[in-house]
C-alpha cells in the first residue's frame, strides 16, 4: 500500500488551471533534485536519505507560492475594502467568477492561519519559499536542516 503524495493532497479539488502548472513544476523539480543528489560531487550529501522530506517541502513550497500567497492577498484586499467601506454590513468583493463575502473570507483566513501554524512549527520563513532554481530550493533545505532542531511533534 502506497501513501498519497502530498502534492496530490494539496491540489485535491483545485481547478485544473491551478493544478496542472503546480504538478508540472513539481515533477520537473523532483527529477532535477534526483539528478543533483545522484551526482557524487554534489554539495548536498546531508540531504540524501531525506527524499520524502524534500518532496514534502517542495510540495509545500509550490502550494504556498501558487495558492496560499494569493489567498493571503485576497483576504488582505477584502479586509482593506471593508475597512474603508462606509457600509455597516459586509461589502462583498467579486474575484473572477466568484464573490468573496464574509463567509468565504473567514474560510480563507482559517486556511491561511493553519498554513502559517505549519510554517512556524517547522521554522519555514518566507525566504524559504523564495527560489527560482531547484538548486536554491536545495540550499534553502540545507539551511533548514542545519538550523536548531524543532520538536518531533506531529500535532499540526
Amino acid at each position: 500500500m502506497t501513501n498519497t503524495p502530498l502534492i496530490n493532497i494539496f491540489t485535491y479539488q483545485l481547478p485544473g488551471s491551478v493544478t496542472r502548472p503546480i504538478h508540472l513544476e513539481y515533477n520537473g523539480r523532483k527529477r532535477e533534485i534526483e539528478r543533483i543528489l545522484s551526482n557524487p560531487e554534489n554539495n548536498y550529501k546531508e540531504l540524501i536519505g531525506y527524499e520524502n522530506v524534500l518532496d514534502s517541502l517542495l510540495a509545500l513550497s509550490l502550494f504556498y507560492r501558487n495558492v496560499i500567497g494569493y489567498l493571503q492577498g485576497a483576504t488582505a484586499f477584502y479586509f482593506s475594502v471593508n475597512k474603508k467601506s462606509d457600509k455597516i454590513d459586509d461589502c462583498p468583493v467579486k474575484v473572477g467568477n466568484g464573490v468573496l463575502d464574509v463567509k468565504q473570507q473567514r474560510r480563507l483566513t482559517s486556511l491561511v492561519i493553519a498554513f502559517n501554524a505549519i510554517k512556524e512549527k517547522y521554522q519555514l520563513t518566507p525566504s524559504f519559499f523564495e527560489f527560482s532554481e531547484t538548486i536554491q530550493f536545495l540550499r534553502n533545505c540545507k539551511e533548514l536542516f542545519n538550523t536548531k532542531a524543532y520538536e518531533e511533534d506531529d500535532s499540526v
